[in-house]
Parts: C-alpha cells; sequence; structure tokens
C-alpha cells in the first residue's frame, strides 16, 4: 500500500449525498469541522463489512473499533480521534487527527499495521503466529512511553499496599507473570487485561486503580480485537 497522505475531502456526489442524506450529511460535515481544524491522515485504509459482520450491531462495532484503533495510533503525550467516513454501503474509509503533527515515522507505523493486519486476514482463519506476533511488538514498542507511564501509576498503587484488593491484583499478577519485576510489556498488558475481564462486580474497588489497570490492559485488548476484526469480521484494503 502507498504511504498515507494527508487527506484532502472527497468532494464527489456531494449535492446528491445531501439531498439524501440531509440529517447525515450535516453531522458529517461537523465531523469533519473538527477533524481538519488539525492535520489529518486518511487515503488509502478502506475496509468492507462482510456478510459476518451483519448479524452484529453494525454501529456498536465500528464505535468500539474506533476506540482500540485510537488506543494503538497514540504515543507518549498525544490524543488520537478516529473517525468512519461513509463511503459506500458497506464500505468506510478511516480519518485520524490528533493534538501533535504526524511524522514520518507515525506513516511508515500505520503501513506497518496495515501489513500486518491484510496478512492475517489473507491467512484466516489460519493463525498467523508470526504476524500476529510482530503486531504485538509493532504497537507495543510504537507505545511503550504511554504505556510505561500508566504502569508507573499502577505501581504506585501496589506498591507497599495491603489493601485486599490491591494484594488480590498483586498474587493474580504474580502467578500470571511469574515474576513481578518483569518488564515485557506484552505479559503485563495481558496479566491486567485478563483480571479486569475476570471481574465479575467492579463496584467495591478504587476507581482509581480500576482504571489504572484497565489502561494498561487496553493495549492487548486492542490488539486482539484488531485480530479478531481481521480474521471474522471485515477484510481491510
Amino acid at each position: 500500500m502507498p504511504p498515507l497522505l494527508y487527506s484532502e475531502v472527497v468532494k464527489k456526489n456531494k449535492k446528491e449525498y445531501k439531498k439524501k442524506y440531509e440529517k447525515e450529511y450535516e453531522n458529517e460535515k461537523k465531523h469533519e469541522k473538527e477533524l481538519y481544524s488539525k492535520e489529518c491522515v486518511a487515503q488509502g485504509i478502506n475496509f468492507v463489512v462482510n456478510q459476518a459482520s451483519r448479524r452484529l450491531k453494525v454501529s456498536n462495532v465500528y464505535e468500539k473499533f474506533t476506540c482500540y484503533l485510537a488506543t494503538i495510533l497514540a504515543r507518549d503525550k498525544e490524543v488520537v480521534a478516529v473517525w468512519l467516513k461513509n463511503i459506500s454501503d458497506q464500505c468506510y474509509e478511516i480519518y485520524l487527527s490528533k493534538n501533535f503533527d504526524w511524522l514520518d515515522k507515525d506513516v511508515e507505523y500505520i503501513n506497518n499495521i496495515m501489513k500486518y493486519l491484510k496478512n492475517i486476514s489473507k491467512n484466516a482463519p489460519i493463525i498467523s503466529n508470526d504476524n500476529e506476533s510482530d503486531l504485538f511488538k509493532e504497537v507495543l514498542s510504537y507505545c511503550s512511553k504511554k504505556i510505561k507511564s500508566r504502569l508507573d501509576k499502577l505501581k504506585k498503587d501496589i506498591e507497599n499496599s495491603d489493601d485486599r484488593d490491591i494484594k488480590s491484583f498483586r498474587d493474580f499478577f504474580s502467578a500470571m507473570v511469574d515474576d513481578t519485576s518483569n518488564t515485557e510489556l506484552i505479559k503485563i498488558s495481558q496479566a491486567c487485561n485478563k483480571y479486569y475481564v475476570q471481574l465479575e462486580d467492579k463496584s467495591y474497588i478504587s476507581k482509581k486503580f480500576l482504571g489504572h489497570i484497565r489502561k494498561v490492559g487496553s493495549y492487548n485488548t486492542s490488539i486482539k480485537a484488531h485480530i479478531f476484526v481481521e480474521k471474522y469480521h471485515q477484510k481491510v484494503y
């Protein structure tokens, strides 16, 4: 796939689209105004919804997809906005915007992510361990500073604390990772995600502590979700 370019809004058939979908058009213009207040990357990431995904609540699938994508595209203090633009009945174009400039290494990273996802999609349903492992490494390397910053907050929560819930997490983490000093981000994110998901009642746990667990585990969730989408629901072009 050619490198992503700074996007230009596609104007073709705007009048026709506006006439048919007046309300959707107004919402789209609002989104465009928000996105184009900052530099935006877009062209070249399209995906088509296949028959399997139609059985799901499509809007919910897309909402989660955009959240997961935003997670793996943000580094350090960056915030990334993702917008899916409908360009046909089953095809969407992805627009990206963030609060910092897009650098060459960002474009290279996005192209690498697309390469891994395409390979996973092409090989589905066969498990592509090499591609999945490379995808994990690519994302965690790119987002490492942000993950470590979130991990530092979690470590402060569990240091020298006798709180029952924190002790429960510490025991779970030690059993899953083997070594509490393990610095391998893949294992740490997996452990946090698994602990968060298996909690049936989260109401009695500190929201701050729970939020730190969720944020560290969100990278594992986001990567696995993209792999799942590529295998079973969408094809990326």
